[in-house]
């Protein structure tokens, strides 16, 4: 109905024109220095409608030519893009696969179509350093950092790692140290910075810096208590290096409630203070420390100390036998101190009773030299070898003059 309804009005209207025309013509005149153009009014209208129609027609067809220009750049900067993720995929690839040299080749011809060109430069700058060219690592490091502002972290973080994988310590502390100004908090700042001080024996940077690592959860807690008493056996050595025995007892009286509990620590610094000539000290510390926890390695080492007064010494190892009544470590260390008071048939029982208990090389040793003072020469030879055997060092079955 519509249509039918278009087509009469455009007939009416066609007639009406047509009507018009014959009625009266018009009469146009366009005059211009010597040239004139005379045409009737619709010839007029007809050119303009002419000239409006190609005025039109141009402006679609350049759009339509800009749209087409868009879509043509469009397609090559798509597959530009597509071409560099797949460079990029294979370049990855490559790296995990250790293949270097490809790698980099890779990662650098994807830079062409890449808008986020930061990990094919850090890529590429890792795949440098492995060829060992160090030259073209720093290269593709300064073009990651001016990639991006909030590049800084991860470009330093790259070089640090290729620093202390070098060996380069000192130079990768000053990196981190700088990267940690701006990402105080940064997880692998702060593990990589674990590293280079442990790396450098810098132990008291290191306990600094441990409560961090245990408040992020960067560690696991046990890896942490760890590292923590790496550092403290490390500055309980660098004070025994000074032969200063205040400096090692300072750094005692700065150990935690829990830490001097801990019996590595404890034998650690009672080792430290006997081999610096202060046993009072160290007999007095282990007979503290094995009143709270028993250790067989604190035993051991209370036999071998020679404390103010001898005689309490080994009153105060015999009265642990109530409770550790079958303890190897303590009837040596019990042999040793008889030794000390010099009674003999008591040190010999307690040595005889350790034998009897744990059998070792050590025990065997101070029987074979206790019965050659007493004369028991036979014995003291069958021990003697026992000993030998225990600790791998028998001699061959040979003939021998009789």
């Amino acid at each position: 109905m519509k249509i039918f309804i278009a087509v009469l009005l455009t007939l009416a209207l066609a007639a009406g024109l047509a009507a018009a025309i014959q009625h009266d013509s018009g009469y146009i005149l366009i005059a211009y220095a010597q040239t004139t153009i005379e045409m009737t009014i619709w010839v007029g209208v007809a050119v303009l409608a002419v000239f409006m129609f190609l005025l039109i027609f141009a402006f679609v067809s350049l759009r339509r030519g800009a749209k087409v220009s868009d879509k043509i750049g469009s397609f090559w900067n798509d597959r530009k893009a597509s071409r560099g993720r797949s460079h990029t995929t294979l370049g990855m690839i490559a790296f995990i696969e250790g293949n270097w040299a490809k790698s980099r080749t890779l990662l650098t011809d994807a830079l062409k179509g890449s808008e986020a060109p930061l990990v094919n430069y850090l890529l590429a700058a890792r795949a440098s350093h492995a060829m060992g060219d160090a030259s073209a690592s720093r290269h593709y490091l300064g073009l990651a950092e001016q990639t991006s502002a909030k590049a800084s972290i991860a470009v330093a973080l790259t070089q640090a790692e290729m620093q202390v994988d070098k060996g380069r310590l000192e130079e990768a502390l000053a990196t981190l140290t700088r990267a940690r100004r701006n990402a105080e908090r940064h997880p692998s700042v702060l593990s990589l910075l674990e590293k280079v001080y442990s790396g450098l024996r810098d132990w008291n940077s290191l306990l600094e810096l441990l409560p961090d690592l245990r408040k992020h959860n960067i560690l696991p807690p046990e890896k942490i208590d760890s590292l923590e008493r790496q550092a403290l056996m490390g500055q309980l050595e660098q004070a025994a290096q000074q032969s200063d025995v205040s400096g090692v007892q300072q750094w005692w009286k700065h150990l935690s409630r829990a830490w001097r509990r801990d019996a590595d620590l404890t034998l650690a610094y009672c080792r430290k203070l006997e081999a610096l000539g202060d046993h009072p000290a160290a007999e007095k510390v282990l007979r503290i420390a094995l009143k709270q926890n028993w250790s067989a390695s604190l035993v051991m080492l209370y036999g071998l100390i020679v404390g103010s007064d001898i005689s309490r010494q080994l009153s105060t190892a015999e009265a642990w036998l109530k409770e550790h009544p079958e303890d190897a470590a303590l009837l040596l260390s019990l042999g040793r101190l008889s030794l000390r008071n010099e009674l003999w048939g008591k040190a010999k029982d307690y040595f005889e009773r350790c034998y009897r208990r744990s059998p070792s090389a050590e025990v065997c040793f101070e029987l074979g030299r206790l019965l050659s003072n007493m004369n028991d020469h036979a014995e003291a030879e069958r021990y003697t070898r026992e000993g030998m055997q225990l600790q791998g060092q028998a001699l061959p079955e040979l003939p021998q003059p009789h």
